[in-house]
């Protein structure tokens, strides 16, 4: 009897690991998608960022005849955004980047582009 009140306590156990496990990875694409974010007043003039549902990026400003082009998707952890499949407005290819994700919500995204030591503070553009 004392072998199966074990097992039942080490199940429950990993049970509340995995669980905790996936809630310190949320999934931040309900948050970011369809939204074009604008650099926080302050923070520096980093282009416009727009990810949408469908995995296509943006890169510049809403509406813009001189915006960057790509797709967009998460890293397995879920811990960045990879940019893959860049033109700039002249049609020319760019090499992909990443952003890692710092914090997200609603109405905030901090990312690092760490490839060019850049904070990239945004919120929702107005």
């Amino acid at each position: 009897m004392k072998i199966k009140g074990s097992l039942f306590v080490i199940l429950i156990l990993l049970l509340n690991f995995s669980c905790s496990k996936e809630a310190s990875n949320p999934d931040p694409t309900s948050q970011i998608t369809d939204k074009w974010w604008c650099a926080k007043a302050g923070t520096g003039t980093i282009s416009s960022q727009y990810f949408k549902a469908d995995g296509t990026w943006e890169q510049g400003s809403k509406g813009g005849r001189f915006n960057d082009s790509g797709k967009w998707a998460l890293s397995s952890n879920k811990k960045k955004i990879v940019i893959s499949s860049v033109l700039d407005y002249n049609k020319k290819s760019k090499t992909g980047w990443e952003y890692d994700i710092e914090t997200f919500s609603e109405t905030s995204l901090k990312m690092n582009w760490s490839a060019f030591g850049v904070i990239m503070d945004l919120e929702v553009c107005n």
